[in-house]
C-alpha cells in the first residue's frame, strides 16, 4: 500500500494488481478509509486506490470548495499514479464527484458505478437560497448532526454507526457549508447533464431512499429511487440492483457489494476504455 506519489494535496492509498483499475471515492466527510472492506478483497485481483478527497482524510482543502474540484483532484490522482485503464466507484457525495471526473477525463474510464446515490433537481438559484437558509438557522453544528442522523437507517449496525458518527468533527466547518451548497448546486445544474453524456457501462447500486415523512428507510427489491430511477431512465447501459441496508452500503453489507462489483467488472465491461463495447446484458 502506498501514498499517491505526485499529488502531495491528495492522499491515497494504492493496493494490489490488475486492470482496470477500481478507483473509490468517499462521501461528504468521510474518507478513503470507507472502502477498507473493497480493497481488501478487491486487491486480490484488481489494482485498488482508495482516495481522500480534497478536505477529507489526510488531503488538505481546495482553494475553491465543490464538486468540480474534488472531480480534478480525482483525475489528477490518476495522473499522479498512471492510471489509463479504471472503474470509478464513488459512494452518495462520492457518486457526484466520479460523474465529474468521467465528464472531464473520459478516455480511461471504463465504466462507473454509484454506491446509494442520491438526486436533487429544482431551479439552481432557489434551492442554493433555500440550502444557506437553512444552514444559517440552524446553525452549521445542528445541521451537520442532521445530516449524520440521515446517514443510517433503524437496522444500521452499531459498530457501523459509531465508525461513522466518529468523523463527524473532522471536516472543518467553513469548508462543509461551501461544499454542501455547492454539492446542491451541482446536482440542479449538473448532475442530469453529464447522466445524458455517459456512454460506458453502469452500475447503481441502491439501498436508501427517503420515505414521506424524510425518514431514510432500506429499499425494497426492485423499488426505483429518484437517483436510480434518473440513472436507468438516461444512461443507456445501466444495471441497478438493490442491496436493502443503510446508507453506508459497503460497510454494511461488504460481502454484497463486492460480489456486484466484481461481477459488473467481469461481466460487464468489454474492451479497454475508447472501445465500444458488444451486447453485455446490462
Amino acid at each position: 500500500m502506498t501514498p499517491s506519489r505526485s499529488a502531495p494535496s491528495v492522499h491515497a492509498t494504492d493496493t494490489g494488481r490488475g486492470a482496470p483499475a477500481l478507483v473509490f471515492v468517499h462521501g461528504f466527510s468521510c474518507s478513503h478509509a470507507d472502502w477498507a472492506p473493497q480493497v481488501q478483497t478487491l486487491s486480490a485481483t484488481h489494482r485498488c486506490i482508495a482516495i481522500d478527497l480534497p478536505g477529507h482524510g489526510r488531503s488538505a482543502a481546495p482553494a475553491e470548495p465543490g464538486i468540480a474540484a474534488l472531480g480534478a483532484a480525482v483525475n489528477a490522482t490518476l495522473d499522479a499514479l498512471d492510471v489509463h485503464d479504471a472503474v470509478l466507484v464513488g459512494h452518495s457525495m462520492g457518486c457526484r464527484v466520479i460523474s465529474e471526473a468521467f465528464d472531464r477525463s473520459r478516455g480511461r474510464v471504463r465504466g462507473l458505478v454509484y454506491v446509494d446515490g442520491s438526486f436533487i433537481e429544482g431551479e439552481p438559484a432557489a434551492i442554493v437560497a433555500a440550502t444557506e437558509a437553512k444552514i444559517d438557522a440552524l446553525g452549521i453544528e445542528a445541521f451537520l448532526a442532521g445530516l449524520y442522523r440521515d446517514f443510517h437507517v433503524e437496522a444500521t449496525p452499531r459498530a457501523v454507526r459509531d465508525a461513522v458518527d466518529a468523523r463527524a468533527g473532522d471536516i472543518d466547518r467553513a469548508f462543509a457549508r461551501r461544499l454542501v451548497v455547492d454539492m446542491v448546486r451541482w446536482n440542479s445544474t449538473r448532475a442530469r447533464t453529464v447522466l445524458r453524456t455517459i456512454d460506458v457501462p453502469v452500475l447503481a447500486i441502491q439501498s436508501t431512499l427517503f420515505d414521506t415523512e424524510l425518514n431514510r428507510v432500506p429499499v425494497q427489491a426492485g423499488e426505483l429511487t429518484p437517483f436510480s430511477r434518473a440513472v436507468l431512465e438516461t444512461v443507456p447501459r445501466a444495471r441497478i440492483e438493490t442491496i436493502a441496508c443503510g446508507h453506508f452500503t459497503m460497510l454494511e453489507a461488504p460481502q454484497e457489494t463486492n460480489a456486484l462489483i466484481e461481477r459488473f467488472v467481469r461481466l460487464g465491461l468489454v474492451g479497454p476504455p475508447g472501445v465500444e463495447p458488444g451486447t453485455n446484458g446490462l
